[in-house]
């Protein structure tokens, strides 16, 4: 069915609009440092891609990294390259949400499902750092959208939408795995001709990447064995699959919910009444195509997340929109009737979301509860690391000064000129929650044997970069305060002559 023109043009409009909302709310909070582990491994991939050294982590990513590299050309700066491609992803995905929403729906659940993404706390969270999930956000609504239009039978979004899945393929390997179900779904009416064409295709432009991968990585067995080793690592206490059993599972689906709830946020209610009401009333579909078109769409990854492995929050992206589209199908057909309150419900679920990403603390019910996604957690982060760095580089010579720190990845790249001394603590979530995992075997050094050339007055300095880690400390009462900005300090060891620096898997000290 062909749009009239001034259809045409409200769309347009429509799509502009919501493209300028998400990039100008995004602009002012971005990040200004490396936000996560895995943003590191991405800078550095950006100057050395190398997938055995976790530059960036396997399974690779390698489109995004070529991406990343091309944008780099005009910022010269791995943080504000990644932060502006999440930016402008966010921006996009937001756009395409609504045309998405269109499509399955009409404009009324579009506008409210792009609207319900643009602020959810978790995925405005995302938009403002230097990690590629919003850029996969926007590939899957567009490949989704492709896929859905094509199962109407508009064949010319066939081949495009296969072009689409192959770069999200590049970008993060595993979307294409869970978008694979719901893409024999919908190519099941294409006839053969077109889909071994578009087979080809997709499966062409996915080896474009997929060979300059594995010439990368030294061959297949050794791209596979890198790949098997790194997963091995984490599905050993995630997967049911490798031993981790049901407590596996309870950990998993306790990230699974809590992080798909604070991505829902507001935008939950509209979907559970309307669910309750459906269920009162037994009022179904009789067609089961786009039910089950959305069944496809939830559950790979969800299962996959369930039984295998659930890492950061950014990953439940996948399937986000697919949830904030029947929360916005619920509203309209909650309140169609009543188009008064269907405009003052959206507006209330908009400034929730909102209040709750510029308002709420990182840690609403203390430390040590659970952290919030927030804008507080962003600009605490910055200013954490950026407080110890510029500490560090003021106070101390790189020449005579090791750092201690669990954050050490973020130390080798804001500060390479100093040695480092990994003290890794286990992660909230892991069974060695909390747990020390310093040095692999005891060591006991002097400054020179840690690499330190002592200073003028035959001084080296151990500096503690993460506070938490004086936990471990044996020796506590010998450490030095250094002020920072924001009211902490930062400790350090001074290491006199005839002084030797211990440090073993469950604690460090000086000792004589």
């Amino acid at each position: 069915m062909n749009m009239s023109r001034s259809a045409r043009q409200w769309e347009a409009w429509v799509v502009i609009g919501l493209l300028m909302l998400t990039l100008f709310s995004r602009v002012p909070f971005r990040s200004q440092i490396l936000y996560h582990w895995d943003s590191v491994n991405f800078a550095f991939g950006m100057r050395e891609f190398s997938v055995a050294k976790e530059q960036p982590q396997p399974p690779g990513y390698i489109v995004y990294v070529w991406l990343c590299r091309l944008v780099d050309v005009l910022f010269h700066d791995p943080q504000t390259t990644m932060v502006w491609i999440s930016v402008v992803a966010s921006a996009l995905a937001v756009g395409a949400l609504f045309l998405l929403g269109r499509a399955l729906f009409d404009g009324r659940i579009g506008v409210l499902a792009a609207l319900f993404l643009a602020t959810s706390p978790l995925y405005w969270f995302y938009g403002e750092i230097a990690l590629p999930h919003s850029l996969d956000a926007l590939l899957v609504i567009a490949a989704v959208w492709g896929l859905y239009e094509t199962m109407r039978g508009r064949l010319c979004y066939l081949y495009p939408t296969m072009a689409v899945l192959a770069i999200a393929g590049g970008v993060r390997q595993q979307t294409l795995i869970f978008l694979l179900p719901l893409t024999l779904f919908a190519l099941r009416k294409v006839g053969w001709k077109h889909f071994l064409a578009a087979g080809a295709l997709g499966t062409a432009m996915c080896l474009a990447w997929f060979i300059p991968l594995l010439a990368l990585s030294g061959s297949l067995d050794p791209y596979l064995k890198t790949v098997g080793a790194y997963s091995a690592r984490f599905n050993a206490t995630t997967s049911i699959f490798a031993g981790a059993g049901w407590a596996g599972v309870r950990r998993n689906l306790s990230k699974l919910g809590l992080y798909t709830l604070f991505g829902w946020s507001a935008a939950l209610p509209p979907f559970v009444a309307w669910a309750a009401v459906a269920m009162r009333s037994c009022q179904w579909t009789k067609n089961w195509e786009k039910p089950f078109f959305f069944v496809l769409w939830l559950a790979p990854a969800g299962l996959f997340y369930t039984f295998v492995h659930m890492g950061q929050q950014g990953l439940v992206f996948i399937f986000l929109p697919a949830l904030l589209l029947l929360s916005a199908a619920g509203l309209v057909r909650l309140l169609a009737a009543r188009p008064r309150w269907l405009v003052a419900a959206a507006a209330i679920i908009v400034t929730v979301n909102t209040g709750i990403l510029g308002l709420v603390p990182e840690y609403p019910l203390g430390p040590g509860t659970q952290r919030l996604l927030t804008r507080e957690t962003l600009v605490n982060s910055d200013r954490y690391y950026q407080d110890r760095f510029e500490a560090i580089e003021g106070n101390f010579a790189p020449a005579s000064t090791a750092i201690l720190a669990a954050h050490w990845h973020h130390v080798e790249y804001y500060l390479p000129a100093y040695a480092r001394l990994p003290f890794n603590v286990g992660t909230k979530w892991e069974r060695d929650e909390g747990a020390p995992k310093g040095s692999a075997q005891e060591v006991v050094a002097t400054p020179a044997q840690l690499g330190l050339r002592p200073d003028d007055r035959g001084q080296a300095t151990i500096v503690v970069f993460d506070p938490q880690l004086m936990t471990f400390s044996a020796s506590p009462a010998l450490a030095s305060e250094l002020p920072l900005p924001n009211g902490e300090t930062l400790q350090y060891f001074t290491l006199a002559d005839g002084q030797t620096f211990f440090y073993d898997p469950q604690a460090f000290g000086v000792m004589r």
